[in-house]
């Protein structure tokens, strides 16, 4: 097992700092907002590896969580986590094994950049499925439906996280041999 240096230390803050750019760079649509995070945490994912990814996203959350603005729209602080879109967020954790694993073989083969597009389609449903259950546990809901809810909170980011996906799958395998 490869040592945890100073460099991984390096590349772990780089990459968190990364996560809450992505972060920020939001387009506000309704309950839950468009960000480019779950782009930050794909690309990360399969830039750094699980190990080193975890520890990205984990500090990205850390930093948040503490009160600074790294959260869409320039938001921080547990309140964000305990509101309604938080799920979303605490899910990038769950996020980074599957992408992991999936990216592992990522460009040996023509058939990795498929295997690994579906191991993002599975994070992407990890993330809807706890966001959109959180959200739904913590927003006021009386008057909503389940079908009004996924409209919500999952239908408008399908598309955007496919293209995120595509564009993860591409740009990584050019970063990684940097980040070795």
């Amino acid at each position: 097992m490869k040592k945890f240096n100073v460099k991984d230390m390096a590349l772990c803050a780089l990459f968190a700092a990364f996560c809450c750019i992505c972060s920020i760079i939001t387009l506000p649509i309704g309950a839950v907002p468009v960000s480019l995070a779950t782009f930050g945490v794909m690309a990360t994912t399969m830039i750094l590896g699980e190990k080193r990814a975890m520890i990205s996203v984990a500090l990205f959350i850390l930093l948040g969580v503490v009160g600074l603005p790294v959260f869409a729209g320039m938001q921080g602080g547990v309140s964000v986590i305990a509101g309604p879109t938080g799920g979303y967020i605490y899910s990038y954790i769950l996020m980074v094994p599957i992408v992991g694993l999936a990216s592992k073989c990522l460009n040996k083969t023509v058939s990795s950049g498929m295997f690994t597009m579906l191991g993002c389609l599975a994070a992407m449903f990890i993330n809807y499925l706890v966001g959109t259950i959180h959200f739904i546990l913590v927003a006021d809901l009386e008057t909503k439906s389940f079908v009004s809810i996924l409209l919500a909170c999952v239908l408008p980011f399908i598309i955007g996280d496919i293209i995120k996906s595509i564009l993860a799958i591409i740009i990584a395998p050019r970063i990684k041999p940097l980040c070795k």
